[in-house]
């Protein structure tokens, strides 16, 4: 294997590997894909059929995999993911796994990008995109919950569109709070404090959850009147991070409506108590990037954006990450036809 240049040969794929996109690709840009890809599928011009997920006999690993077709038909691609289900092995990350990206005219591999980075920054930029949509312009107190990999990039997507001053993280561990606030001290310009109780939400205007929860966080009664909340745990029927009764008072945006509906615990619940959320759902946030629908209507209301990720977010960083190792020359060649 070589260093890629600028123009690699015909079928030579590159291999970009995690480090090599921290470097090259900021949330930023992370943000604008989405708004990007979502406004592709509310418009139809993307091909993203449903994941396929495989548990294992024991319930300790999940296999996902997520196909689709860019909007442009330029672009094509399929992840590959594995999650572990038993909680936090030291030196093992919970998510593991890779994207493929392909030509879509001519099938030929182009690259093969590390899936935890895409699929961390992919879902953090989903929720900054959000929040910029949905959040009152004034919000200034965050509270996170989950302190892995996706809270850490909820928490960079939440400070990129939002000066957010204080924030408080929750966590099951008290070691991974606390590594989480000495890393992410030194990259964020606000208070960091680990919380200790829910009464703290009084005074928060953005929520986010990132958790493997099969129970509410919280209840409807932390929730203050104009909150926004982000929440990207809860992509199985069991899951949960929400109480039923917040969901019902709430103004819901979701990633892809038909997969929320069908996948996440969350609205599974609530629906099993209330018979349908048709009032809630406002429609898909890429409806909301087209103006198709309305965001905030007014000040009190409480919004939430629930994602249970779709194919055509990791396509849309991982053709814009292939795109810019070609023009500024990172990654390695990896030739299979020789």
């Amino acid at each position: 294997m070589v260093q890629v240049g600028k123009t690699p040969r015909r079928s030579a794929a590159i291999l970009i590997r995690r480090g090599e996109m921290a470097a090259h690709f900021t949330m930023g840009e992370a943000i604008e894909c989405m708004s990007c890809a979502f406004a592709g599928l509310s418009a139809g011009t993307s091909v993203v059929p449903g994941r396929y997920v495989v548990d294992s006999p024991d319930g300790g690993l999940t296999l996902l995999m997520k196909p689709a077709f860019s909007g442009d038909q330029r672009a094509s691609g399929v992840k590959v993911l594995s999650q572990r289900n038993t909680g936090p092995v030291r030196g093992v990350p919970t998510i593991t796994g890779i994207v493929l990206l392909f030509d879509s005219r001519t099938g030929e591999l182009l690259a093969m990008l590390d899936g935890e980075f895409i699929t961390a920054i992919r879902t953090g930029a989903a929720g900054g995109l959000a929040t910029d949509l949905l959040a009152p312009e004034e919000s200034r107190n965050l509270a996170l919950f989950g302190c892995g990999a996706q809270g850490r990039t909820q928490l960079e997507a939440v400070c990129t569109v939002r000066p957010i001053e204080r924030i408080w993280i929750f966590d099951t561990s008290r070691e991974r709070a606390e590594f989480f606030l000495e890393e992410m001290g030194q990259r964020i310009p606000a208070e960091i404090v680990i919380a200790h109780d829910l009464s703290v939400l009084e005074e928060a205007d953005i929520v986010c959850t990132a958790t493997n929860a099969t129970r509410p966080l919280f209840g409807r009664e932390h929730i203050r009147p104009g909150t926004h909340i982000n929440a990207v745990g809860s992509f199985k029927p069991h899951m949960q991070e929400l109480d039923p009764e917040l969901i019902r008072l709430s103004r819901i945006f979701l990633d892809d409506q038909s997969a929320c509906i069908r996948e996440s615990g969350d609205l599974v619940k609530a629906v099993l108590r209330f018979g349908n959320l048709d009032d809630q759902i406002i429609g898909g946030i890429g409806d909301l990037v087209l103006g198709k629908i309305t965001g905030r209507t007014s000040p009190g209301e409480i919004t939430l954006f629930k994602s249970v990720g779709t194919a055509i977010q990791d396509l849309a960083v991982a053709d814009r990450i292939y795109q810019k190792s070609r023009k500024l020359g990172f990654g390695e060649e990896v030739r299979f036809y020789e």
